[in-house]
């Protein structure tokens, strides 16, 4: 095949070949705005964490609807100041960091009140490990410190929404927010722009916020609860009205229209010893 032959054939092939159906306005408004919420949702699990890495925690045992504690296996994750900043966790701490993470989703599956389904396949416990400051060659340094976080999507009837809780020990992103109270709860989710109460739970004042994404179309309604334990260690309660708006915008997964749990328990999960890790 000489050039003028090679250039028809080329030419023969691109006429013959169908160009990819373009992406009508609609779909493409639509697909924009849930990338934007799902980037706000992440931003509100993760609250100030900038510098993590996820590791998924796999599997799941079966506890569904089991009130009873979890105590996990193997070494527990340490905290402690002692860890050589420029090491990695090793496969032990990994394990048991997954482990930790297992059991705050087993506890929190065990609180959710009557009348309310969890959603199997929506299961979601993370270890993470925040990043500290910039160590040899350029690498950020491993702290010691973690980072643990549970959620999952919860059915009443047809409406589904979203609960999870998060904990940062040590020096993790949520830890170095300032005060206690409204003060630090706020400040867990900034943009928000929400109202804040304190809730009185045995000696704590824990702030619990709430707010209304109006920026969201449809405006979505979140509420989370913030506590610092004496230790440093900060956890975070959080439920969402939905878990995905344009979902039940479109009439396939209406919204919650009345959240599980009530501001008082809110309060008190997040300063219960359920949830705090060492």
């Amino acid at each position: 095949m000489n050039e003028d032959e090679f250039r028809g054939a080329l030419r023969r092939t691109m006429a013959a070949t169908s160009p990819p159906q373009p992406m009508s306005t609609a779909d493409a408004l639509v697909a924009g705005r849930r990338a934007r919420f799902r980037r706000r949702v992440v931003s509100f699990c993760a609250g100030s964490a900038t510098a993590v890495v996820l590791v998924a925690a796999v599997g799941f045992t079966g506890v569904l609807g089991s009130g009873s504690r979890y105590s996990p296996a193997g070494t527990k994750p340490s905290s402690s100041s002692t860890v050589d900043p420029r090491s990695r966790p090793s496969q032990v701490e990994w394990t048991a960091g997954k482990e930790q993470a297992q059991a705050m989703l087993n506890e929190l599956i065990a609180v959710v009140p009557a009348g309310y389904t969890v959603v199997e396949d929506s299961l979601n416990p993370v270890a993470m490990v925040p990043m500290g400051s910039m160590g040899t060659a350029g690498r950020p340094t491993w702290m010691g410190d973690w980072v643990y976080q549970a959620s999952f999507s919860i059915r009443q009837g047809k409406q589904t929404g979203l609960v999870l809780v998060e904990v940062h020990t040590g020096h993790s992103p949520l830890t170095r927010l300032q005060g206690d109270g409204c003060e630090l709860t706020l400040q867990i989710y900034p943009s928000s722009r929400g109202q804040c109460q304190l809730v009185t739970v045995g000696q704590a004042k824990v702030g619990v916020a709430q707010s209304h994404w109006k920026n969201e179309d449809p405006p979505q309604f979140a509420q989370w609860a913030g506590y610092r334990h004496p230790d440093g260690a900060v956890v975070k309660v959080a439920q969402i009205s939905s878990p995905d708006p344009y979902a039940h915008r479109f009439g396939v997964l209406p919204e919650l229209k009345k959240l599980p749990f009530t501001v008082e328990q809110l309060a008190e999960l997040a300063a219960s010893d359920r949830f705090h890790v060492d």
